[in-house]
């Protein structure tokens, strides 16, 4: 598929062809938001350095993560709120100013849809905390550092001594055998899902 074929789809064209791995597809929703979701990132952050990271880490993770997303919903919401929770995960540790307080009170009607239910949220935590018990103890280690410690590869490999790239290996096959362990309660939605994982 040439350039031009590429440059012409639709948002919700090239996230259907994401989802399938399409890596052309991914290039060019890259180019369509990462100058706004730096900005985005920048005016919050106020750190050059901090942004472009926090940026690099959100495409970095849409990629591992392409077989949730749901192409039915709009991917520049979705960008911004998982910009959002990255931003919010790094201001944990300082005290959380106004601006910072004025993104939580900005949940995307999509987002407030997905998980308005508690009952239903809490069910997909159990589901999801089950999957990763479940997996091999140095993969479940890389994930739990990228996820819950909010690490980026780079950290988890100077920690560990190992490469860039087999974190990457390991998050993906993580992904992977999540989404399997997923795929046995059909009745549940791999929306939530991309949300607790992302």
């Amino acid at each position: 598929m040439g350039d031009m074929r590429i440059r012409e789809k639709t948002d919700i064209e090239l996230v259907n062809l994401l989802t399938q791995d399409n890596e052309a597809a991914f290039s060019e929703l890259y180019i369509r938001n990462k100058d706004k979701l730096y900005y985005f990132c920048l005016n919050l952050l106020k750190s050059k350095e901090d942004a472009n990271d926090i940026v690099q880490e959100i495409f970095t993770r849409i990629w591992e993560s392409r077989n949730f997303i749901n192409p039915d919903l709009s991917f520049s919401s979705f960008l911004y709120t998982i910009a959002r929770n990255r931003i919010l995960n790094y201001f944990r540790s300082v005290d959380i100013d106004l601006k910072v307080k004025s993104i939580l009170a900005q949940r995307d009607p999509v987002e407030e849809d997905i998980i308005e239910s508690n009952l239903i949220y809490t069910e997909y935590q159990k589901i999801l905390k089950g999957a990763i018990e479940a997996l091999p103890p140095q993969r479940k280690k890389i994930f739990n550092m990228s996820r819950e410690d909010n690490m980026t590869h780079k950290e988890i490999a100077a920690q560990l001594g190992i490469s860039v790239n087999t974190v990457q290996e390991h998050i993906s096959e993580s992904l992977r055998f999540i989404k399997k362990h997923f795929n046995k309660h059909t009745d549940l939605s791999l929306s939530l899902l991309l949300y607790l994982i992302i």
